[in-house]
């Protein structure tokens, strides 16, 4: 957990999962997802198992930014599935599912391309929407923050310091 400036955040976030690979952390109403590196089955159960956790912790609906960084590759097709389906399954208990496709150009449309294959592996649509930066993610998200969180720029804030978080993990580990 990392605690910010009262100043600068209403509140903390805590990381719940982080690995050279990726990240996994909530704050307000968001669980936060960086993806450095591979997305791995193993990852994906538990990122699952956190969702739940803190969903059923809020007693509410919750957002859910995914930052994919331009150094992770396509996932296989294990991994696709269990991604369909963590999305399909939680979508009822969330408000925005935000995947934020870093890279632009040729690398933003494999991110998008990965996401297609994911609604096709579902039953039915899948209400996440790609975005090409945090900052677009951030004012999707925005609305559905609690009046105290701080808004659009304290959401940037905790997703830029979740990243430093893991960045640290992955330097040390």
């Amino acid at each position: 957990m990392r605690a910010s400036p009262p100043s600068n955040l209403a509140k903390v976030w805590t990381v719940r999962a982080s690995d050279k690979d990726h990240c996994v952390a909530v704050w307000d109403r968001v669980l936060i997802q960086v993806w450095h590196l591979a997305t791995t089955a193993s990852a994906v159960s538990n990122l699952e198992k956190i969702a739940r956790a803190y969903i059923a912790e809020q007693k509410g609906k919750i957002s859910s930014v995914a930052v994919v960084e331009r150094t992770s590759p396509p996932p296989g097709d294990e991994v696709r599935a269990l991604l369909s389906r963590f999305y399909r399954e939680l979508a009822p208990q969330m408000n925005q599912q935000i995947v934020v496709a870093e890279g632009g150009g040729f690398r933003g449309a494999i991110v998008r391309a990965v996401g297609v294959t994911l609604s096709t592996l579902s039953p039915g649509t899948l209400p996440f929407r790609f975005v090409g930066s945090v900052n677009e993610a951030s004012v999707l998200i925005g609305p559905h923050l609690s009046p105290v969180a701080g808004g659009e720029p304290a959401l940037r804030r905790v997703i830029e310091g979740v990243r430093e978080d893991s960045r640290q993990v992955s330097i040390s580990g």
